[in-house]
This record gives C-alpha cells, structure tokens and sequence, in this order.
C-alpha cells in the first residue's frame, strides 16, 4: 500500500510540476509563470487571500453538511419503517442541524471579532492584517 501511494505521489508531481529551464535566470517574478501572484504579496493584499480561503473553507463546509443531511433524509425514507433505522437516519439529521448552526454562529463570531478588533466595516471578505507603523 506504501509503495503504491508513493508512486501515485510522485506521477502526480511528475505531471503537475511546471518544466525547470536550467539556463534561465532564478528570479521568477521576471516572468509571467503561475506563481507570479506571490511576487507582489504585502501585508496589505495578505489578508485578503486568507478572507477568501476562510470564506471557501466555510462554503465548503455548508455543502458538507447539507449533503450530510439529505443523507439523512434519504436514509429515513428508506428505512422501511424499521425503529434502528429511523432513529440512525434521525441522528444524521440532527447532526447536519447542529453542524450547520455551528457553521454560521462561527462565520457570525468570526465576523463580530474582526469588527470589534480591527474597526467598522472589517469582515472576512475585507480583512487586512495589522501592521506596526514605522
């Protein structure tokens, strides 16, 4: 099984690995290449790279628990009226419930701190870190 994930490890890097031009310069922010976004990262756009991510990972989430209760509906109509089997389905349901809640109260505090700590008008979508002033 080890040998096997390392061979899928390194075919996929193998394939996704962009060509390395040995006689080229090593700045890669002379270039137009995938990475050179990074080249201009400050402490300024910083903040809104990781608003997106937290945003996405949240979205992420939401469709988790929303497939996890459909799930849960799913199992409840196929139970067949069997006790074992709604209760189990009930759980899933009650569990994508609860997951959700604690989804959005998180979004929600997460929100009410940035507003409280960084000023008016801050949320994950506009957060940019604080930074000492010289």
């Amino acid at each position: 099984m080890k040998k096997l994930a390392v061979i899928i490890s390194l075919a996929s890097y193998f394939t996704i690995a962009p060509t390395a031009l040995a006689t080229e310069a090593l700045n890669a922010c002379d270039k137009n290449g995938q990475f050179n976004v990074l080249c201009n990262l400050t402490a300024g756009n910083f903040g809104g790279i990781v608003g997106s991510a937290i945003s996405l990972l949240f979205v992420i989430a939401v469709v988790v628990a929303l497939f996890y209760l459909v799930y849960g509906g799913f199992r409840w109509l196929i139970s067949t009226g069997d006790k074992g089997k709604v209760t189990e389905a009930r759980e899933h349901i009650v569990a994508a419930i609860i997951g959700l809640v604690v989804i959005f109260l998180a979004y929600f505090i997460i929100n009410i701190l940035l507003q409280f700590f960084l000023g008016a008008g801050t949320n994950i979508g506009t957060l940019t870190i604080p930074t000492l002033g010289q």
